[in-house]
Order: structure tokens, then sequence, then C-alpha cells
């Protein structure tokens, strides 16, 4: 009796050790690579810079949302066809397959150059995949890139993803939003963006959209945002809602500023009551 008791004992302290081991929410890994590809023999006429800083999903308590999160991410910092590939080769992988094109692009113009030509063809491509908010229901991530191809300049973009925890599923503004919201979530966006303009109202009484660079009828909302535990915080991209000059906008927007906006019951409600009551 004693003995299966004891038996008994290690079972439960087995079964609890197993379930603590079990991530209630994300874990991830850290991926860095960094390497400079040569176009020739001859460094001088031009190179490939590859930067990559990559937080990868490796656990959670539910597989199957942990391999959907997975497949969604990978998919869009690196493309669908490296999603079947092991998290330790994916980064290098695709580093090889950028040089690949890099020198499919531009070995046969390099070579129609005289050997006196300073013309050179350098490239860029640096990515960031990281987390943000993390818990129990929701993991939200971010994707910084950096491309240049030549030119005057390179492009620079922030795409973010929200994913529901239970299913692995995106969020989506329809999960969050009432019927119609996007004509009243458009003049909100409109106004925090002047809000948080650089230029106070005491500087520029008259200060509006309708003076500045921006498109006013492309400020919509694009369903790039990320989820934070007192804020949805829209991003929009250079040549989205104005001159790629101006950068990126971002638009932080307060739970207390959407409570006529938001859907009753829906999956940041708890982060919304848990907000109000600070």
């Amino acid at each position: 009796m004693k003995r299966q008791s004891i038996l008994l004992f290690l079972s439960i302290l087995s079964s609890f050790v197993f379930f603590s081991c079990i991530h209630k929410t994300i874990k991830t890994e850290e991926k860095d690579f960094s390497k400079r590809y040569y176009l020739t023999k001859d460094t001088a006429k031009g190179s490939l810079d590859v930067e990559i800083e990559f937080e990868i999903p490796v656990s959670f308590a539910d597989k199957n949302v942990l391999d959907s999160i997975r497949a969604t991410i990978i998919s869009n910092v690196f493309g669908q066809t490296y999603v079947s590939h092991s998290n330790d080769s994916i980064v290098q992988l695709f580093a090889a397959d950028l040089n690949s094109d890099y020198i499919d692009n531009n070995e046969q113009l390099v070579n129609q150059l005289d050997s006196g030509s300073a013309y050179t063809f350098n490239n860029e491509h640096i990515v960031s995949g990281f987390s943000l908010l993390s818990d129990k229901n929701i993991y939200a991530y971010g994707i910084e890139r950096y491309v240049y191809m030549g030119g005057a300049h390179g492009l620079q973009t922030r795409n973010y993803y929200n994913f529901n925890l239970k299913t692995g599923k995106l969020i989506t503004e329809k999960d969050l939003f009432i019927d119609n919201y996007k004509s009243a979530l458009s003049e909100l966006i409109k106004k925090r963006i002047v809000e948080e303009s650089k230029e106070t109202p005491e500087k520029n009484p008259i200060l509006n959209l309708e003076n500045t660079v921006y498109w006013t009828d492309k400020i919509i909302p694009n369903g790039n945002f990320y989820l934070t535990d007192e804020s949805i915080n829209y991003v929009f991209n250079p040549f989205e809602i104005a001159p790629e000059s101006l950068g990126q906008t971002e638009v932080t927007l307060p739970f207390e500023r959407l409570n006529k906006l938001l859907k009753p019951n829906n999956i940041i409600t708890y982060l919304v009551e848990k907000h109000a009551k600070q």
C-alpha cells in the first residue's frame, strides 16, 4: 500500500512538472545572421549586405496553434517556401537565396562595364522579426525590413501580426470593431495624426491635415496594427498616406478613444477593462 502511494505521488509530481514546462504563452528563440557577399572577385564592384535578427516561435501549449503562428510569421518574413525548413536552417537558406538573386540580377551588367568604371552594385537587405505583446490570449509580432537595390534610397517597411492564441489565427479589424467602423475610425486616425504631430497648436493654430503633405483621402484603416495593453497602434508605410520623404506614420489609438467602436466581448476586452481600472 505504501509503495502504491509513493508511485501515485511520483506520478502526480511528474504530471505537475510536465504541465509546468508547457508554455502558456509563446516562447521564442533568436536567430541572428550577418554577412557581406561580393558580386565579383573585385570587391570594389559591389556587395550585398544581409543582416537578420529574427525571433522564431518554438514552444507553446497547443502545437497546432504554434505551427499556424510559425507558418504565418515565416511566410511573411522569408516566404512560403521556407516554412518546411528547420528553424536552424531558415536564416542561412534565405541569405544564400538573396545572394543568388543578387548575382543573377547584376553579374551580367557588371561584366559589361569596362574596368575603369566607377559604377558599383551595392545592395542591402536588413530584416528584423520581433515579439511584442505576449500573454495567454494574444501574441503580437512585428517585422521591420529595409531593402536597398541601388538608386537614390532604399525602402523601409514595418508590418504587424496579432494572433489569437486560442485558434492561432490572425486578429483582424472585423474581430475588434463594430460593423461600419471604417468611416469613424478613419476620422479618429486623422485626428490622432494631428494630435501626435510635432507641430503644436501654439506653433501652428490652424494645423490640420489639409495643410500638410498627407494624402487625406488615403487615410483609412489599413489592417497594419499592433496591440498593446493600452492601445491599438496603426502604422502606415512610405507611399501609403504621404510621400516617401515623410517615412512611416505611426498612430496610437488609446482604448478610451475607441470605446464606441469596439465590439462588445471581443478578444481584447480584458485588456480594455484592465486598462480602465488603472
